[in-house]
């Protein structure tokens, strides 16, 4: 069917951005850091707590590495920009370190979070610290995440937290043009899904090993944990019996001490065959309440009334920075916690066996005040300030303007393949130069050659024809009638083009323009109708003159010949594009077969790399919006059917497809734009 052609020049309209968008990028060191290679201490390597303490064991066999994700130091690397980067949130506001900074020992300072819309979250912040050690590998203080990688995710997905669908995660990550060469480098290839950003973060995460507080550093002089370490004062060395000895610990002699349940030289979880096992979770109810009203723990996730009012035992490392303390923050200090161990433990139906008396009561610790301090002290010794200002976990964002430039990536190659029909049913696709100098193109249209590509409905005479505005500044027809044949097929060569036959009637032409807007009209010279191919190639001149902006409008039906624009991307690193299949907003411009509901499909080198039905649904619309103004795009109505991706692409050969949602048919123009 014909189809009427759309100007490519259309108002401009803008619009303004919905969100304050986070405009910094990240700056990496061109070798990652070492994130997978920690050189782990003897003490956590063997238990060398007393045979008769029944909850010790050594910290690496809580180690929860799953064998189809070792932490990489690429991978930890991109999990590192994926945790600190604000875009990935409803409004660009929040990221998982606004919950976790490092300076409070990757823990929260407020006892609630708040989120991307000014709500709170319902718990504290956990602090992160050797997250890897925790057998049973489930996270949150009601352990309903099963592991780490799953736990990573919920955050992005949670309404008060971060406010996106996994889907729109995608779509803002595979925006930002830092991401692909991180995926590359993480997985082989630069494929994003929502697998990958949680294999990256987790692995981040896990990295996170804390093993050189003052305890480490005295912990290597001596032979056990007992033992008094020689960087300790004495006070430092009372509070660690306290904590630990069962001989003359915080039981004052009796059964409990502060080490049953916070387990082994990182002070971490009850693992699991422990008396703190209900069978769902190793998890303790620790006597905060007398009865569990608002909050049921573990139970909300295990569905079992003996977990109820349980929470996971948090690790002790930099305790002391991590307030305030219990899952809703209600201490503000270690005193305050102690002063609760001490003689408030309420007799909860679920109270953990370790601090239930042989009266089936809560027991209760009596501790004095000095006794008290000197606890305080010892906990003071687990923090790890190397780990809490070490670089390679810090906030790796800048402002824009302070980071270095990036490579120069381009589109080198356009084209554009579609049904040419006697008449309107030409093919007219439009492109734009920006920069400064000239620029030298070769610009062929592609009929009779088809057919070694297996297209059997070949244009059999395409005529070619360049414009600026309404003036033809070259024509074609037949490529070998031209005075530049020779340097035509050369230049083909040189740049990679498929030959043409010595006699083929496929048209080419090379043309010197200077920056501008430009249209290509190829057609049916024989009054016959067929596929036909316009393609536009980089061919030299000014290194400040770009091609950034391919458009081509078609009449798609299903079955059909569908109009199929494609480009190549070359260069070093990633670039943005804004990719838009427009359907409905045709009909502004008086397009009255405009498709009403287009679907968009980008596929690199034959392989699908991401799609979009409706624009607006997208995770970065906001960013798709505003990038629209920026390069001269015409806007979309956020409640239209219009298709749009803005993505980064790395180096490669791209086509983008466009369909009509369920078998729908009509006008439809793709523009494809690189985004300064």
């Amino acid at each position: 069917m014909p189809s009427r052609i759309l100007p490519l020049a259309l108002p401009l309209i803008l619009v303004a951005t919905a969100t304050a968008q986070d405009t910094r990028v990240p700056v990496l060191p061109a070798v990652p850091d070492d994130y997978s290679n920690v050189e782990l201490p003897q003490h956590f390597l063997e238990n060398a707590f007393p045979a008769n303490d029944p909850f010790q064991n050594a910290v690496i066999d809580n180690d929860n590495t799953p064998a189809d994700n070792p932490v990489t130091d690429d991978g930890a690397m991109l999990g590192r920009v994926l945790f600190y980067d604000r875009k990935l949130s409803a409004n660009g506001t929040v990221s998982c370190a606004s919950c976790h900074l490092q300076e409070d020992g990757f823990s929260d300072p407020n006892a609630f979070s708040e989120g991307f819309a000014g709500g709170f979250t319902r718990r504290n912040s956990m602090g992160l610290a050797n997250a890897r050690f925790y057998e049973p590998g489930k996270f949150f203080w009601d352990e309903r995440a099963a592991t780490l990688e799953d736990q990573v995710l919920m955050p992005f997905q949670d309404e008060v937290e971060m406010g996106l669908t996994l889907e729109q995660l995608v779509s803002i990550v595979s925006a930002q043009d830092y991401y692909p060469q991180l995926f590359v480098n993480a997985f082989g290839d630069p494929a994003v899904d929502s697998d990958r950003i949680a294999k990256a973060l987790a692995q981040f995460v896990r990295s996170m090993v804390s093993v050189n507080s003052r305890y480490d550093q005295g912990r290597a002089l001596v032979d056990g944990p007992l033992d008094d370490f020689p960087n300790f004062s004495n006070q430092e060395n009372r509070g660690k019996q306290l904590f630990m000895n069962r001989d003359g610990g915080a039981g004052a002699g009796g059964p409990v001490t502060c080490a049953d349940c916070h387990v082994t030289e990182a002070f971490i979880s009850p693992f699991r065959g422990t008396s703190h096992d209900s069978g769902t979770s190793a998890a303790t109810n620790n006597g905060l309440d007398a009865v569990s009203t608002d909050d049921l723990g573990i139970a909300e996730a295990t569905g079992n009334i003996d977990d109820t009012g349980k929470f996971k035992v948090p690790s002790l490392r930099n305790i002391a920075e991590t307030a305030p303390y219990m899952h809703d923050g209600r201490f503000d200090t270690l005193n305050q916690v102690l002063n609760f161990y001490d003689g408030d433990i309420e007799n909860h139906a679920q109270l953990s066996d370790v601090l239930r008396g042989n009266n089936d009561r809560a027991i209760q610790i009596n501790l004095n005040g000095g006794e008290r301090n000197d606890i305080v002290a010892f906990l003071r010794t687990l923090s790890d300030e190397a780990f809490m200002s070490d670089a390679k976990f810090s906030d790796p964002f800048v402002n824009a303007n302070e980071a270095p430039d990036a490579p120069k990536v381009q589109a080198t190659n356009l084209s554009t393949r579609s049904l040419v029909s006697p008449g309107d049913g030409v093919l007219i696709p439009g492109f734009v130069i920006n920069g400064t100098g000239s620029k030298t193109l070769l610009i062929r249209g592609v009929g009779p050659a088809l057919t070694d590509f297996g297209v059997t409905n070949a244009l059999t005479s395409p005529e070619l024809t360049l414009y600026q505005g309404g003036t033809a500044i070259a024509t074609n027809r037949g490529w070998t009638t031209s005075p530049d044949a020779a340097l035509i097929a050369s230049t083909a060569e040189t740049i990679g083009a498929f030959a043409f036959g010595s006699g083929s009637a496929d048209s080419a032409l090379l043309a010197t323009v200077s920056p501008g807007a430009y249209t290509v009209h190829l057609a049916s010279a024989d009054n016959q109708t067929g596929s036909g191919l316009v393609e536009i190639y980089d061919a030299g001149g000014d290194e400040s003159a770009t091609l950034v902006n391919l458009s081509a409008r078609a009449e798609i039906a299903p079955g059909g010949d569908a109009l199929i624009p494609g480009f190549v991307v070359v260069g070093e690193g990633a670039r943005t594009y804004l990719i838009r299949a427009i359907g409905p907003t045709l009909a502004d411009f008086g397009v009255t077969s405009a498709m009403p509901d287009p679907q968009l499909t980008l596929y690199r080198d034959g392989v699908l790399v991401s799609m979009n039905d409706n624009w607006s649904d997208s995770g970065n619309a906001a960013q798709t919006e505003t990038t629209a103004g920026n390069v001269g795009a015409f806007a979309l109505d956020p409640d239209s059917a219009d298709a749009a991706l803005t993505i980064a692409l790395v180096p490669g050969a791209y086509t983008v497809h466009v369909t009509g949602v369920d078998g729908s048919s009509g006008t439809v123009l793709v523009e494809v734009y690189a985004v300064p």
